[in-house]
């Protein structure tokens, strides 16, 4: 499983039970936003782009953002 999917899943659960995302972690998650204005999204919202986008492979070839 790779670190995004890592972190994607931890944050997804996370919030599901009602706890706060560290701060850390938020801020990992806004770097691997899918666009640069995803990132101003709420933390969920980003946590599912940025799963859609490694499930259809369309982050290949691309530079890591952070």
């Amino acid at each position: 499983m790779s670190p995004k999917v890592e972190l994607v899943s931890r944050i997804l659960e996370t919030l599901a039970r009602g706890h706060h995302v560290s701060v850390l972690d938020a801020m990992q998650l806004r770097n691997w936003a899918v666009r640069p204005e995803d990132a101003m999204l709420p933390l969920g919202e980003i946590a599912l782009r940025i799963l859609a986008d490694q499930e259809c492979g369309s982050s290949e070839g691309r530079e890591p953002s952070a």
